[in-house]
């Protein structure tokens, strides 16, 4: 019968076999858990970390059956596998980031296989030890990075499983180091079997317990901002807006001084539900979000209030700018056919416009300015914006109510500005 080697280490005496088969059972334990996390979660990440700790456990049992099963299997293909499990790892890390997985996953594999297509190193049980070291330093640099990049939420706690990974790494390296200057021949003349066995037990513990931390804080980031976002659209619900003008008002911005509300509502979307139902006005909620979405630019938020009411609240520099966002909102929206099955839709939008200095801005004040600004749209027959100036609202020019469809277009559009600065003049009386 095969005996396994022993090594010693501050006292103790370890069986490689017993410590290598402990360790394929905690990766397939683990591989397990996370797939069925996958299976009621459906997140791909899932499935990439249980698949790369299921070949990590497999890698390691076939290396533990060393002597009774070839030694092609035990080496060449158990250490292959082992590092597609690394390549797992980091498409999961990738996924868990929203990033796109590239072919440089395999680099840690493809290193080990090339090695192998090497007599002096295939043949040579120091040589094959550099190379596994080698290969698992590049996977785990990998990692690293990954982790490092992302400056989210999670920041400390990527930081120290990126720690601990550097630890891991660090100690491939010793090991190959040590393989070069005094080469073994043997796990049993290794000496620094213990160097490379007690790290990667504790790296392994702790970042399993590191992982578990991450994933609790992704979960509590989801839970936020599902509070946030309305579950039709995908906007900010009224909550998120209330929070995005807290953080506006915080903000300095010279050139920015002011602060814009604007209360849209679509018009007669009661006739769409009620003609094309519910259904359609869904996609046309969604559509509308989508419009308000791109029409703002990353220039400010965009968010439902409830049924057909949205709002968008911004830093602007002056009235001008705050109604040349809204009219590209309303125009964008007017020019689109929303297709709904056999139903081909038209919509409007009308549009209240508020203002406000940032230093000293009421949101309930600036809600009821931007609802009596609507209001007034709405009087003067829908499909319009208008602005309140602190007691009375003006209908803003628009390009397409300006009777002069056959003008060119940059004429049309420099009546509109004209107009606008005239506006924006009877305000500040």
């Amino acid at each position: 019968m095969l005996v396994m080697p022993e090594f010693r280490a501050w006292g103790f005496d370890v069986d490689i076999l017993t410590g290598l088969v402990i360790w394929a059972a905690e990766a397939m334990t683990l591989a397990a858990l996370l797939w069925s996390r996958w299976f009621y979660e459906r997140e791909s990440f899932y499935l990439s970390w249980g698949s790369g700790f299921a070949l990590h456990g497999l890698g390691v049992t076939l290396l533990a059956l060393r002597g009774y099963i070839p030694d092609f299997v035990s080496i060449e293909i158990a250490n292959t596998i082992v590092f597609a499990g690394v390549g797992l790892w980091i498409t999961g890390f990738l996924q868990f980031d929203g990033k796109p997985v590239g072919g440089f996953v395999a680099i840690p594999a493809l290193i080990w296989i090339a090695g192998m297509f090497l007599d002096p190193v295939r043949e040579n049980f120091a040589n094959r030890v550099v190379l596994y070291n080698g290969a698992a330093m590049v996977g785990y640099a990998i990692l690293i990075g990954i982790l490092v990049s992302n400056r989210g939420p999670s920041h400390p706690t990527r930081r120290f499983l990126a720690i601990l990974i550097g630890i891991q790494l660090l100690a491939n390296g010793v090991s190959a180091v040590l393989a070069i200057v005094r080469p073994p021949t043997s796990f049993a003349s290794a000496p620094n079997a213990a160097l490379l066995f007690f790290p990667a037990a504790f790296c392994f513990i702790a970042f399993v317990a590191g992982a578990a931390r991450l994933l609790t804080e992704r979960s509590e980031e989801k839970l936020k901002a599902l509070a946030l976002t309305d579950p039709l659209t995908g906007v900010l619900n009224r909550r998120g807006l209330i929070e995005e003008f807290r953080a506006l008002c915080g903000v300095q911005k010279a050139d920015k001084p002011l602060i814009a509300m604007l209360h849209l509502d679509l018009d007669c979307f009661k006739q769409i539900n009620d003609r094309c139902g519910h259904q359609a006005g869904d996609a046309v909620l969604v559509a509308f979000s989508k419009v308000g979405q791109t029409s703002l630019r990353g220039r400010g938020s965009f968010g439902r209030m409830g049924g057909e009411e949205f709002a968008s609240i911004l830093r602007v520099g002056d009235m001008v700018e705050a109604a040349s966002i809204a009219e590209a909102i309303r125009l964008t929206l007017k020019q689109q056919t929303i297709n709904v099955g056999d139903h081909q839709i038209k919509v409007t939008v009308s549009v209240g416009i508020a203002l406000a200095v940032a230093d000293d801005a009421d949101l309930d004040l600036l809600l009821s300015a931007a609802d009596r600004a609507l209001y007034a749209a709405k009087e003067s027959g829908r499909d319009r914006t208008a602005v309140d100036t602190g007691g009375e609202a003006f209908i803003v020019p628009a390009v397409d109510r300006q009777g002069e469809d056959e003008a060119p277009t940059d004429l049309r559009a420099n009546h509109q500005v004209a107009a606008l600065k005239r506006l924006a003049a009877l305000g500040q009386r």
